[in-house]
Parts: structure tokens; sequence; C-alpha cells
């Protein structure tokens, strides 16, 4: 149940047992009192007729009958709670008792109640009929009081008055359902009330959770873009002690460039090692000299890739390293792809970047003895995506691998899962954003102490841009 629905339900058993015990309360104490005010009503009826009876000498009339008669009638079309009217007079001479006026006919079931108590005190007690009916019966003495004569009084007879108690029965029913209907009214009416002040209040409390959150994430964006303006005032920083760096490295990257030339001429000796050395001199100056231009390369050096070559020239690089870890190669390359349209050097930097982030996972786990495989699997593809033509380079290795806490956060800049002074947390970063300047992607994939996968995607591209 919903939080309205319990307070409804608890509502309702508060508020209708409370009107329940209310009336109960109301009805032991308004019965006896609406009783006792029937039971006046008839003493007062009594008295006024007896004193008309014997203020007016009907009694020594010869049409006392008549007169009692029609004043007996007369009262009980004017009372409806009194049901039953008649005046007993006892005969002075003869002692017989007789009714002198009455609403209801003699009859002889009723002669021993009509002629009950015969007495010249009041007297009243409440009857039940056989319909368990209630009354009262209540018996006024008619007589004369002389005031020259202390406390002689003549007495005729008494007024015999039987009043109703249903008229009590039913205003009690009639007030219970009235207060059951006030009750029930009340009940609706609180619900009604307190649904709306409940859903304004759950409405205001929905607002005020969605101005938290709204709040955490606006916090969230100020620190990401606090985190970010740092890392941009260190890349601005980093950049300008490469650029010293690149202008100070200039100068012996030339003097070296130009001994291994002479030292190839003098000894005559061409081999791909040496190859190899001169290629990464001129790489070297190359990236010096874009660092000194503080430029991005034009898009005019953009050329056809094949990606496949790139791959075998990387590997051949680092083929000292990977002699030297102990590292298994296996190469499965789509020999078939078309090339791409890149920048060769860029393209490189990114897979040299990879590979030698796999060496170093697998040369760390070689420290700890771990006798594991190192096998280091490099492969290419052409796969189609969103109607899209994508090339597919995939680097696993089985290396220390990268936990589930550090994955998310790899490709932030300075963020680096290796030891102190073992990295600067930017290789990752650059290739992303290589990757990401042809309209690519880096993904990366691990579990950690097993092995990692990092893939490359660049779409192929049919025309220059």
């Amino acid at each position: 149940m919903d939080l309205q629905t319990k307070v409804s339900l608890i509502l309702t058993a508060v508020v209708v047992p409370t009107f329940v015990i209310v009336l109960s309360v109301q009805n032991q104490f308004a019965s006896p009192i609406l009783k006792d005010e029937l039971k006046q009503l008839g003493i007062s009826t009594g008295r006024s007729l007896a004193r008309l009876i014997v203020s007016r000498r009907w009694l020594q009339s010869p049409d006392a009958g008549k007169l009692i008669e029609s004043a007996v009638q007369e009262i009980a079309s004017t009372q409806p709670n009194i049901i039953r009217i008649d005046v007993i007079i006892r005969d002075s001479v003869t002692n017989e008792i007789k009714i002198m006026g009455s609403n209801f006919e003699n009859d002889s079931t009723n002669t021993t109640r009509t002629l009950g108590p015969y007495s010249d005190q009041i007297q009243a007690e409440i009857v039940t009929d056989d319909d368990d009916d209630e009354s009262w019966d209540i018996y006024v003495p008619i007589e004369q009081r002389f005031r020259d004569v202390k406390l002689q009084r003549k007495f005729y007879g008494v007024v015999h008055i039987v009043v109703s108690l249903k008229f009590i029965s039913r205003l009690i029913d009639a007030f219970e359902r009235v207060a059951a209907g006030a009750a029930a009214f009340s009940v609706v009416s609180l619900i009604l009330l307190l649904s709306y002040f409940l859903r304004r209040t759950l409405e205001n409390d929905r607002r005020l959770r969605e101005a938290e959150t709204q709040n955490i994430q606006l916090s969230e964006q100020l620190h990401e873009a606090e985190r970010q303006l740092m890392n941009s005032e260190k890349l601005a920083v980093m950049g300008q002690l490469t650029a010293s760096f690149a202008h100070e490295i200039g100068t012996p990257l030339n003097a070296v460039g130009g001994h291994l030339q002479l030292l190839k001429e003098e000894s005559g000796i061409d081999s791909e090692r040496i190859q190899i050395i001169g290629d990464q001199l001129n790489k070297i100056e190359g990236i010096v000299r874009n660092f000194l231009q503080s430029t991005a390369k034009p898009s005019s050096q953009r050329q056809l890739v094949d990606v496949n070559k790139i791959v075998d020239r990387t590997l051949g690089i680092v083929r000292p390293r990977i002699e030297a870890i102990g590292v298994d190669i296996r190469k499965e390359l789509d020999r078939e792809m078309g090339p791409i349209r890149a920048v060769p050097v860029e393209i490189e930097q990114i897979l040299l970047n990879l590979v030698n982030n796999s060496l170093d996972s697998m040369k760390s786990k070689k420290a700890k003895k771990d006798r594991s495989r190192a096998l280091l699997e490099v492969s290419t593809s052409m796969r189609q995506e969103g109607g899209r033509d994508w090339a597919f380079v995939e680097i696993y290795d089985t290396g220390e691998g990268i936990g589930k806490a550090d994955l998310e956060n790899v490709l932030k800049p300075f963020f680096s899962t290796k030891g102190p002074r073992e990295g600067t947390g930017l290789g990752l970063t650059i290739c992303q954003e290589l990757a990401r300047k042809y309209g690519g992607d880096l993904e990366i994939d691990s579990k950690e102490g097993v092995w990692t996968r990092v893939t490359l995607k660049v779409p192929y591209q049919t025309r220059l841009s």
C-alpha cells in the first residue's frame, strides 16, 4: 500500500470508532434526560387538566361527562406523544370509581390498568407493553385545596396519562443517522483534504529530490570542468616545457643523425638495424619540428596508409624488447584490407604506444615470477558498423590486466596504473585524441591479472579532409 492509502485507513480507523464512542456516551446521557422531559410533559398536562376540572366546577355540572371528554380529546389531539388520557372520578356518596372522560373506549382489557394505583399523590413509572414499547404511566390527583382551612383539601379522583417513549427512540435513531452521515462526510472530507495536501507534499518532495539531483549533477560537472581546466593548465605547462626540450634536443639529434650517416658510409654496412635507427631518428626529428612549429599537421600530409605495414614496422621497432622479455608474437592480419587515409606517423605513434604498454604489462607480470605464457597478439580486420566501413586494429596481451575501478579512468589525462617514474599518464589519452581526429575511437577491455585487449577503430575515408 502507498502512503496515502495507509494514512486513509489509519484516519478511518481513528475517526469512526471515535464517533461511535461519542454517540454511545451521548445516548447514555441523552436518553434519561429526554425521558424525564416526557414525564414532566405528562405530569404538567395532568395537572392542567385537573385544575381545569376543579376551577370550572365541571364535576357539579349535569354535562360533566361531555365537558371533560371534550377537554381530553382536545389535549390528546395537540400532544402526539400522549397516547392515552383518562379522567377517573370517585363518587363521594357511593364511593364508586368511574371514567368520566377518555380518548380510548372502555374495555375489559384496560380496566385494571386504568383503575390501577388510585392515590392522592402523583405517581409515575415506565411500563412496557407486549411489543416491548416503553411508556410513562402517570397518575395526577384531582383535588381542591381550601385556603381558609389549613392543610384541608377535597379529593375527587385522578387524571391517568400514558406518554409514549417511541419519540425518544426515533429521535435517537435520527440523531445516530445524522451523526453517522456526519462521520462519513467528515472521514471523506478529511481523506480528500489529506490526499490533496499529501499529493502537494509528495510533489514538493519530488521536486526537491530533482533539484538535489540537479545540484549534484551540476556539482559533478563543475568538478569535471575544474579538473579539465587543471589538466589543460598542466598540458599548457608541459607544452612549454616540451617546446623548450625540443629546441634544446634538436642540435644533438642532428649531430647523431650526421654521425650515423658517416658511420654507414665509412663502414659500408647497410643493415636492417642501422636502417631502423635512422628511421627512428628521422621520426624524432619530425616530432621535434612539430613541437617547434606549435601547429597541427596540415590535412595535405594525409595519405593512403597500409595499416598492416605499419603493424609490421611497429613490431620491428620493438623487437629487441620482445626478445628480451620473452614474448610470443601472434599476428592475424587481413592482407586484403585496403589502405586508409591518415598521417602515417600518427598511426604508428598510436600502435607503438599500445604495443609498449602491453610489453610493460607483461614485463611487470614476469617480474612477479608469474610463469604464465607471455603472448602479444596483433590483428587487423575490416568490418561494417552503422552503414560505414571501419578498419580495426586489436592488440591483445596476457599482462597484468586493468582493474574494474581503473578501467573507466585509463583514458583520462595523467592517470596511470604504472608505478612512479614509469609513466606520465598521457600515452592513452594522446592515442584516443589521435583516433578521434579521424572520426574513430579507442576501446579498452580487460580482466585484472589475466589479459587486456585494446581496439583501435578508424573509418575508411574516400577523400582527404
